[in-house]
């Protein structure tokens, strides 16, 4: 392949028109050609919202480039118009090669159709013959690897299951640009690894890679490049690191602010008079041996909850070492023999980073009364890398040291983050470490 760019992006820019009701869009129609024709000024019935404003960069062979943001900074929408799945407003994209893409989890598959179908679909509608889709086909099953659902209707598959098949489709064409957008989130650690695996393979065939993805890690290891987008606008091009640090620098300014919404947003539910029970002992704080029962009656309720550190004070970034204080306020409505509390902290992905409960503490509450309000307090240290964290909490009666009763589980109740750009560690546990070299001749 030349070192003629495989993507230019000139000066790129996408608006959406916004209307509060439908009777604004049927004015927006007709009043302003009425203003017009008498001479007056026409007002707009909509509102605008830019997407991208004035976008350009390029990616060269075999480069792999990421493209980083905060939710709502435009990178879905860029890498649908290099898609060609979106129209853009002004500007242009010119792509050279065959794109293999990765953009929504289980997009183009029909339900009905069995995974092996619709890869043959898939391989179809990126211009694979029928001879090239046939000697593949054992590729992207191994890659796949799903064993019998292969061969089962896609509507019974698990989102993992439609990202397995989705990405080795894309795989295993060989396609000369390869475009993902944050899909990979949904598999396993194992399944990423195979995934960013087949990356560097592809990279070092010639293919290009655009990625998106909120990990900074897997950008400063994979990428060479990186393009922060902030609302809608270019904010910096250049090597990872380096827009890594910026991206960093954006998160920061104000991060505090931006997770006081998102927690106060998370608080709102408990607002309603009665607790939502989740019937997931595998999203649920851990007991013995993760086994759970749901109890339907509601006998008693978490009401509240706070994260603050160690002065007391009311908190939402922390620092790799910090000490933190977990408060939960649990309302009784009936009479309890005992009570088992746990919590859980969980990544942005989904991994589970830490789980306890009073059960391991052997410090279960008994004897409980109708209307009594119990204080639970978690001091806990944060020894965790930088990241964004989630915080769950329940409740539960418990049967046996195997089985237990769920009372009541706010998932996601807590959102703190742990900030610490210039500690370069990977992974959850933040171990301190120093490093040693004894030299002989």
């Amino acid at each position: 392949m030349s070192s003629e760019a495989v993507i230019e992006v000139r000066n790129l820019s996408k608006s959406y028109l916004i209307y509060d009701h439908p009777s604004a869009r049927l004015k927006q129609m007709l009043v302003p050609r009425l203003m017009r024709a008498i001479g007056r000024e026409p007002r707009a019935y909509f509102k605008e919202h830019h997407a991208l404003r004035d976008v350009s960069f390029s990616v060269r062979p075999g480069e792999t480039v990421g493209i980083i943001g905060r939710n709502g900074s435009g990178k879905s929408t860029l890498l649908q118009i290099i898609c060609g799945t979106l129209s853009p407003t002004g500007g242009d994209v010119a792509v050279r090669g065959r794109i293999g893409a990765l953009l929504e989890l289980g997009a183009g598959f029909n339900l009905e159709f069995t995974g092996r179908q619709n890869a043959i679909l898939n391989a179809q509608i990126l211009g694979l013959s029928d001879r090239e889709i046939a000697d593949r086909m054992a590729s992207i099953e191994s890659f796949a690897d799903i064993g019998a659902f292969f061969d089962r209707p896609v509507k019974t598959y698990s989102s993992g299951m439609y990202v397995r098949v989705a990405f080795a489709v894309q795989a295993c064409i060989d396609p000369d640009i390869l475009i993902v957008d944050e899909a990979l989130a949904v598999g396993d650690e194992k399944f990423q690894r195979k995934c960013f695996d087949r990356f560097e393979t592809l990279r070092e065939r010639g293919a290009s890679i655009l990625l998106v993805t909120h990990s900074t890690t897997t950008i400063e290891r994979f990428c060479q490049r990186a393009v922060l987008l902030h609302q809608g606008v270019v904010h910096g091009i250049g090597p990872s690191n380096i827009i890594v640090d910026q991206y960093h620098a954006l998160l920061y300014a104000d991060e505090k602010a931006y997770l006081q919404i998102l927690n106060r947003e998370a608080l709102a539910d408990y607002a309603a008079p009665a607790a939502e029970v989740s019937t997931s002992a595998a999203e649920t704080p851990p007991t013995e041996d993760g086994a759970a029962e749901v109890h339907e009656e509601v006998r008693a309720q978490i009401v509240s909850c706070s994260m603050t550190d160690s002065r007391d004070e009311q908190q939402e970034v922390f620092h790799p070492g910090n000490k933190a204080r977990i408060t939960m306020q649990v309302r009784c409505l009936k009479d309890l023999d005992e009570m088992q509390v746990g919590l859980s902290i969980k990544t942005v992905e989904g991994v589970h980073g830490f789980g306890t409960s009073t059960l391991y503490h052997n410090n279960n509450q008994t004897n409980i009364k109708s209307g009594e309000t119990i204080t639970v307090v978690f001091d806990v240290v944060l020894s965790l890398c930088e990241g964004i964290y989630f915080v769950s909490l329940a409740i539960a009666s418990p049967i046996s040291r195997a089985e237990m009763q769920y009372l009541d589980k706010r998932s996601d109740a807590i959102i703190f983050k742990v900030s610490e750009p210039r500690i370069k560690a990977t992974g959850i546990a933040y171990l301190p470490v120093s490093i040693d070299f004894v030299r002989s001749s």
